[in-house]
């Protein structure tokens, strides 16, 4: 007996019915688009690592010597040029607690540029230095920059990223360890194509020297560990991310590093969160100015 009409349609209708079902749940299972590409995930990692770099500049700082102030900033030791003395003022700041730390002092950097084998850095803007504790005589510094803007050209390719610096940041040191404490701290950044974003963070970091009592006031950093954490927004474009930044290994700075950012080991993780969905960017230095730059 020939099957009806009817009975064929039917039989059409469940294959529909079947392959439409199996077409929404193949669309169920897909990957999801990550929340971020490896590109702008290479994008924030630069810049978070060059916000890390920059915890070591001007660490010692207190504000006593324009030359100090230029090797504390730029790290510079004998691996490194500095073109510049910056300028105090006042030229004789006072110190009430006769600490070594000026009441209020502002160095100005304009004109500064910071030679290094492989990038030369050209440094605008202001630091105040100010003593937080006057009537205290201890190593406590407050640093307010002003619109300091750092333009690193690098030898090879020519091109150049900027970081412009707004906001304070609170050091406690002794001879062995140290304390950066920062609120909404502002990184404006410039890349390589010419894009921009905007770090704002909210972090705490802790440094401690690999040799005890290497610490000296207005000297380079000496090589040691930094452990960073905190909160911050990160936007490029159109897109803002809130972050969450950790160190799982300590971040190793080695003052004899030739190329920056001065990490030769460590890890650094930033959980990156936007409309509900996250992503992790693993940051882990595997020597002088060098990094691999994954997500998850």
């Amino acid at each position: 007996m020939r099957p009806s009409p009817r009975a064929s349609l039917n039989t059409l209708s469940l294959a529909a019915v079947l392959a439409l079902a199996v077409a929404c749940d193949n669309q169920g299972t897909a990957p999801a688009t990550p929340l971020l590409s490896q590109s702008q995930a290479d994008s924030l990692a630069e810049q978070v690592t060059f916000d890390a770099d920059d915890e070591n500049a001007g660490a010692t700082m207190n504000g006593i010597a324009g030359v100090g102030a230029a090797a504390s900033f730029a790290g510079l030791g004998p691996l490194g040029l500095a073109r510049c003395a910056p300028a105090r003022t006042p030229v004789s700041p006072g110190d009430a607690d006769s600490d070594g730390v000026p009441d209020s002092v502002r160095i100005d950097f304009t004109g500064c540029v910071f030679a290094f084998p492989l990038e030369t850095d050209t440094v605008r803007g202001t630091i105040d230095v100010l003593d937080p504790t006057r009537l205290v005589a201890d190593h406590s510094v407050e640093r307010i920059f002003n619109s300091l803007a750092r333009v690193r050209v690098y030898t090879i390719s020519g091109k150049l990223t900027a970081e412009t610096r707004n906001g304070t940041r609170l050091t406690h040191r002794d001879a062995t360890t140290l304390q950066n404490t920062e609120t909404n701290f502002r990184t404006d950044y410039v890349f390589r194509n010419g894009g921009g974003a905007t770090h704002v963070k909210t972090w705490m970091s802790t440094f401690t020297a690999d040799v005890a009592g290497s610490i000296q006031g207005d000297q380079p950093l000496p090589s040691g560990s930094w452990n960073i954490g905190g909160t911050s927004s990160w936007t490029r474009g159109a897109n803002t991310y809130a972050l969450t930044v950790t160190t799982t290994t300590p971040l190793h700075y080695n003052a004899s590093c030739t190329a920056l950012p001065r990490f030769d080991s460590g890890t650094l993780n930033a959980v990156v969160v936007r409309g509900g969905r996250t992503t992790t960017v693993r940051i882990q230095f595997t020597a002088c100015g060098e990094r691999t730059v994954t997500r998850s």
